[in-house]
């Protein structure tokens, strides 16, 4: 029986065949299904398509962290934390100055670079304007229950269920953020409160039991910070 190519389903009269994966090819016919550079040595495959190594990494290896874009195993990376890069993407998000080994620099949750200039510059403007009155973002009840929901599953979740969340409620990924950093300080608060308020309740009582008539102003923790359905916020 002569073999078929999978490649072009003609038949293989050559003299040498190859086989990749049980399948049959003409050595002219084995490509890769990207750049279509013929393979003699080695390939990869997914999916019932060939590549070569490059490509194969490119499509299917590691995500560098700025441009979402594989990473071939041949090329020089960065890193931060968890976090690769290409060489060229490891760079200011403000200045775009690429960042290069032992340069300071922050790196944001998402993975975004922001070198040290940029960063205390942008710092001591938003230092300067903590009087002025701050954007606040309303949330509905239907967006709160949403989050509250997502709160008890996990007080700080993951930045794909922080997406989830943002595509259900229709908030800005900001919002969703900056939302569960306020529920985890007012619950700080909270429970550092309660043990003021036992102390308070405590000293409260000796002074009673000494004729004292003066008595302090307990606050409360509720009247701390923003509400649940109400966000004030400033970039990091």
């Amino acid at each position: 029986e002569i073999p078929q190519c999978a490649g072009c389903n003609q038949h293989i009269l050559d003299k040498f065949i190859l086989k990749v994966l049980d399948r049959h090819w003409h050595s002219s016919c084995l490509k890769c299904a990207d750049c279509q550079m013929q393979l003699a040595d080695r390939c990869f495959s997914r999916a019932g398509s060939v590549y070569c190594k490059e490509d194969f990494f490119k499509r299917f290896g590691t995500k560098c962290t700025a441009c979402q874009q594989g990473i071939p195993p041949t090329q020089v990376v960065r890193k931060a934390q968890d976090f690769v890069y290409h060489l060229h993407c490891f760079a200011c998000i403000i200045c775009s100055r690429q960042l290069a080994t032992g340069d300071e620099f922050y790196l944001m949750e998402d993975g975004r670079l922001v070198c040290k200039e940029d960063y205390e510059t942008a710092k001591q403007n938003d230092d300067s304007e903590a009087g002025a009155k701050r954007p606040r973002t309303t949330i509905t009840a239907k967006q709160l229950e949403t989050l509250k929901n997502a709160y008890k599953n996990s007080p700080k979740p993951a930045r794909h269920v922080r997406e989830q969340l943002s595509s259900e409620t229709g908030l800005d990924m900001r919002v969703v953020q900056v939302w569960f950093q306020n529920r985890r300080a007012k619950e700080k608060r909270l429970k550092k409160d309660a043990g003021r308020h036992r102390w308070g309740q405590f000293y409260k009582s000796v002074k009673r039991s000494r004729g004292g008539s003066k008595l302090e102003k307990e606050s409360s923790a509720e009247d701390c910070g923003v509400s649940d359905s109400e966000l004030s916020f400033r970039g990091e």
